[in-house]
């Protein structure tokens, strides 16, 4: 979802039809967000429709490939728009494929009838770095931290099959609540922090960002009827959480959805289970969310809330004794992986060569990564 936003934007920046090419595991999740008789799909005799994963259509019609062969030549320009077709993998290495993002790669790209884009990021951020794209970008969205939130309450309206289950839930155990909060752990080293370990650090910031965000008595707090909705693939958290009363949060019901264990990813249903937690995440007043995980930005941005992040559960036992999580700046996702490399600038990660656009900051919950608050200097 936030790489396929990223590149709605990026279609909407240069004037692309955006076509998507989804497997089973992903029919049935989004309705057609285009209207009358339009579809994102990609059609089934498409030449290339299922090809984009191999290794010999990268090799072959791989931007960055092209780029550091033509470089050597110094004929870029020509070896660019000389194709019909190029595939952009923007997933993370910090190869040639990260010129992608700057302003002369634009350029030569204009030409390119078919662009196949492969990425598991949120690289919107980076176009407000982009000269090129900064004057629209800013007549797009004037509010920087409401980016996704609008792109993706547009593009993706979740299928009956989804909203039926979202709907049913929320109405029989989360209507009611005058507060409803909303927890998501994602535990990625199950061996290095176990449920026991992470579990004193998750109370601890429940009760921080009780004492923060409700500023009234304790005696008020504890008449307010709340909901806990506990969205993890493990069962102990929602467990431990029902059994303590909620953490520490008064006059409390604690939910969890399901709990399946581990991801499947390729599994149709399972997409199903984690599309319904993301947005009865997204219907909660506060939310609680693991660092580093994409599922919990695509739950927070698409609410246009301010998350508690927990920190990095690699330094629990190192920080025993400081806050165990940290409230975002902005709402906005992460973009994990920005590029670094850059053959015209001596400033690594700048494609703009002039340093970082003023709406710019590190992520909270990873210091190397890039995301969009409405900055003020």
């Amino acid at each position: 979802m936030l790489s396929l936003a990223s590149s709605f934007v990026y279609a909407l920046l240069t004037d692309r039809v955006l076509l998507v090419d989804f497997d089973d595991s992903m029919s049935g999740l989004f309705c057609e967000p285009f209207p009358d008789d339009a579809t994102w799909l990609l059609p089934g005799d498409f030449t290339f429709k299922g090809r984009s994963n191999g290794e010999k259509f990268r090799g072959v019609y791989s931007l960055g490939n092209l780029l550091e062969k033509s470089e050597k030549k110094h004929d870029e320009e020509i070896a660019v728009q000389a194709t019909a077709l190029l595939y952009l993998y923007l997933s993370g290495d910090n190869n040639y494929d990260m010129l992608f993002y700057r302003d002369d790669t634009q350029k030569l790209l204009t030409n390119v009838p078919w662009l196949v884009l492969r990425s598991d990021q949120h690289f919107v951020p980076y176009f407000f770095v982009m000269p090129g794209f900064r004057a629209e970008l800013d007549r797009l969205f004037p509010d920087k931290e409401a980016v996704f939130q609008h792109v993706g309450r547009y593009l993706f309206s979740p299928t009956n099959r989804v909203w039926g289950r979202v709907a049913r839930f929320y109405d029989t155990y989360l209507a009611k609540a005058e507060q409803r909060i909303g927890l998501q752990v994602r535990v990625f080293y199950p061996d290095k922090t176990p449920a026991s370990l992470m579990l004193p650090h998750i109370l601890r910031c429940m009760q921080l960002q009780q004492n923060e965000t409700s500023p009234t008595s304790s005696a008020t707090r504890s008449r307010t009827l709340k909901a806990v909705l506990v969205a993890s693939l493990l069962e102990e958290f929602y467990t431990e959480l029902k059994e303590g009363g909620g953490g520490g949060v008064a006059a409390v019901g604690v939910y969890q959805t399901s709990h399946e264990g581990w991801q499947e990813t390729g599994n149709g249903a399972h997409n199903v289970k984690a599309l319904v937690d993301i947005y009865l995440l997204s219907m909660c007043d506060v939310l609680v969310t693991s660092h580093f995980s994409t599922f919990g930005y695509v739950a927070h941005s698409l609410a246009g809330l301010r998350p508690w992040y927990l920190q990095n559960p690699g330094d629990y036992e190192a920080k025993r004794n400081e806050p165990a999580c940290v409230r975002a700046v902005s709402p906005e996702p992460c973009f994990h992986f920005h590029p670094y490399y850059d053959t015209n600038s001596a400033n690594h990660g700048d494609a703009a060569g002039g340093g970082p656009a003023p709406v710019i900051m590190n992520c909270e919950d990873y210091e190397w990564g890039f995301k969009l608050a409405n900055l003020k200097y």
